[in-house]
């Protein structure tokens, strides 16, 4: 394509469907990307030509002519080799992005507040709001990124209207006719309703004033209205609005021009779905999208656009084994394009078409939709999962299939060879003498007449130890477990957590790129009121997504739970003892050992540094206003926070002047004051004393 006249460059009124099918299609086939596809598919899921249920080799199953070879019934078994790999990878990613600490920082010390708002609302979406979404769609992520060497997550914003009963009585209907002026022909409406030859009337005015009820509708309403003074009406509501993430398979769910390198430099980026007739009649209301466009696509139910289609089953062994994915579901493609207006400004902008129904009986164009994008981080809603990064171009990443396709074959072909030779050293072929001929049958405790000896002997088989292809079985699956980082005794550990720490840090950082996406539209379509609720806070954080961090991380040697007691034990045993000087923050370090020990423990237990200082703070009020009641205090033996609960007592004492005369007059009070305080100071004292007896003196400031 020439490039200076490239037609997708300059933005329109009108799309160039013509051009944006054309480059459709041009994204499906260059490249042999559908073989690559297929080729990855019968690698993974071990399927060939020829192949049988009971893994051995039949000749009714080849060709005509082809005999089973060495002979048959010979073994024909399945290696799942990139099919293991992959299923462990997914398990470390998927571990890896449910364990992840996200921490969304501010870039400047004015905005501490307000990272804390984005900190509370990031993890209400992820840990409760979109839970089991983000669960199943970094399984799919990850396992079309290393099946296929790259994938795509698509992050955008989900907004649907959906239809509630909502009681309306006569008396709800009096009162609102009632603000109305006295002029006002609505002032009529109870009589009108009470009037059968009004009927028709008292049906217009149903509908005007909620339009999303039918005929039949408005005449139940009135007929309802006229006999029992109530009536239920279809009120359109704001049933979803959320984000929304999908993974998206390669070349089947997105696809762009194989010349890209980024996508968020990308020409034009594709995205395919397949809707039934309904979702496709909802999108009319939700996303107004053009009527008569819908009522003509809703005909291509079960047709695609024409290019190879791959088997969508997970075996193929059978010949109608396979999935027709296309019936009653209708093609339909989002077209994403980076263009610049009339004054050289760039926007994204969404065209949504049918490349099969491209124009209408004229001759024209004909589409869903076509206008700007309206995300304000102004990119594409989409982040590319690459296994690898060889090249600069998206799609030149491999995957495991492709990698390790050989060595599949090698561990085949070792597998296949002791299961033929043992097939051959338990009944090998007879030899029989030729004046024999087959004469005879051969069988347990069957009587052979013979002759002379020889006339029944078993043929040698190979000289060949079983032992040469065992070993070279293990050879082929250390190479292959060093090379993904799967963990195998003849790998060094750190090579393995050394590839399985660049694999999870390359996976974090698609959803880092992910989650700011989503925080940028949780700011943009969630009213204030939303997030004030979700947040618990009256601090709205502004829209700017540059004034905050977003960082996720992972040590994937927290996956070795020796390797984590290791760490908490040489913590607690040399680290702490150590910080004389109170560098280290106790209550992250608690926080950090409970998540250690148990994540799902630590998001219940686990409160931010303010709220639980501002709990210690109200229990040591507490216990001050009990005792000035008379009641002893609760004692605390070896109080970590006893120091601080010291300076909280002498603030709430020094601003409450009942307390100071309490200590000045009630001799009880004193008594049970100074325990508590007694107490907390031998708390102070045997922490203290820990430092002494480690250094021999006590330090003077």
């Amino acid at each position: 394509m020439d490039m200076s006249n490239d037609k997708l460059v300059e933005h329109q009124d009108k799309p160039d469907v013509a051009e944006l099918t054309k480059e459709y299609v041009r994204s499906l086939h260059d490249g042999y990307s559908m073989t690559k596809v297929s080729e990855a598919d019968n690698i993974r899921l071990t399927r060939w030509t020829g192949q049988s249920d009971d893994g051995k080799k039949h000749s009714k199953n080849l060709s005509e002519g082809d005999q089973a070879f060495p002979w048959e019934g010979a073994s024909d078994t399945r290696i799942p080799l990139a099919d293991s790999i992959i299923n462990d990878c997914v398990d470390v990613l998927t571990t890896a992005a449910s364990r992840a600490t996200l921490k969304v920082a501010a870039t400047e010390i004015g905005d501490v507040e307000q990272a804390a708002v984005a900190n509370k609302m990031m993890h209400w979406q992820l840990d409760t709001k979109l839970y089991h979404t983000i669960n199943r769609e970094a399984e799919l992520l990850a396992q079309h990124g290393l099946q296929y060497g790259w994938s795509v997550l698509f992050v955008g914003w989900d907004q649907r209207v959906a239809l509630k009963p909502t009681i309306i009585t006569m008396d709800q209907i009096i009162q609102m006719l009632e603000q109305l002026e006295q002029d006002d022909p609505l002032r009529d409406f109870p009589d009108i309703i009470a009037d059968p030859d009004r009927e028709d009337e008292a049906i217009a005015i149903i509908k005007a004033q909620y339009p999303n009820a039918t005929d039949s509708d408005a005449k139940k309403a009135i007929k309802d209205l006229r006999k029992n003074g109530q009536t239920n009406i279809p009120v359109a509501y704001l049933a979803v609005n959320q984000p929304t993430i999908v993974a998206l398979k390669p070349w089947e769910d997105v696809t762009f021009p194989p010349e890209t390198t980024d996508l968020q430099s990308a020409r034009v980026i594709f995205r395919r779905v397949f809707l039934t007739e309904a979702e496709l009649r909802s999108k009319i209301v939700n996303e107004d999208w053009d009527e008569d466009w819908v009522e003509k696509v809703i005909n291509t139910a079960g047709k695609s656009v024409e290019f190879f289609e791959f088997s969508q089953s997970v075996t193929n062994l059978s010949v109608n084994d396979t999935i027709t994915r296309q019936d009653n579901l209708i093609e339909v493609i989002y077209a994403y394009t980076r263009q610049v207006n009339e004054n050289n400004m760039p926007g994204i902008y969404y065209t949504i078409f049918s490349p099969i129904y491209t124009k209408d009986d004229s001759g024209n164009d004909i589409y869903a939709k076509h206008e700007l994008l309206d995300y304000v981080h102004c990119r594409y809603p989409f982040i590319e999962f690459r296994r690898e990064r060889l090249k600069r171009r998206v799609v030149e990443s491999r995957g495991v299939p492709e990698i390790c396709e050989t060595w599949q074959n090698e561990i085949k072909t070792q597998r296949d060879s002791i299961f033929d030779s043992t097939s051959f050293e338990t009944l090998p072929p007879i030899m029989v003498n030729k004046r024999i001929g087959l004469a005879n049958k051969v069988g347990p405790a069957v009587q052979l007449p013979v002759t002379k000896q020889g006339d029944y002997e078993f043929m040698r088989p190979p000289a060949r130890t079983p032992n040469t292809a065992l070993n070279l079985i293990d050879i082929v699956e250390r190479q292959a477990d060093s090379y993904f980082g799967r963990a195998n005794q003849g790998v060094p550990p750190v090579q393995t957590q050394l590839k399985q720490q660049r694999m999870v840090n390359n996976w974090l950082t698609t959803w880092t790129e992910a989650y700011q996406q989503m925080f940028a539209l949780c700011l943009q379509f969630l009213s204030q009121e939303e997030i004030q609720k979700i947040s618990g806070s009256g601090v709205v954080p502004r829209s700017d997504m540059m004034q905050f961090d977003f960082v996720l991380k992972y040590d994937v040697r927290e996956l070795d739970t020796e390797y984590v007691d290791k760490k908490l034990a040489t913590i607690s045993q040399y680290v702490i003892p150590q910080d004389a000087g109170g560098v280290l923050d106790r209550n992250k370090l608690i926080g950090m050992v409970v998540k250690a020990i148990s994540p799902d423990i630590a998001e219940e237990l686990i409160v931010d540094q303010a709220t639980a200082s501002q709990k210690m703070y109200n229990d040591v009020k507490t216990e001050i206003g009990l005792m000035m009641l008379g009641n002893e205090a609760t004692y605390v033996e070896n109080d970590p926070a006893a120091k601080t609960k010291m300076q909280y007592a002498q603030d709430i004492v020094s601003r409450n002047p009942k307390a100071q005369s309490a200590l000045q007059g009630d001799e009880v009070f004193q008594q049970l004051f100074e325990n508590y305080s007694k107490n907390l100071q031998m708390s102070v004292m045997q922490e203290e004393n820990k430092t002494v007896g480690r250094i021999g003196v006590s330090q003077l400031t």
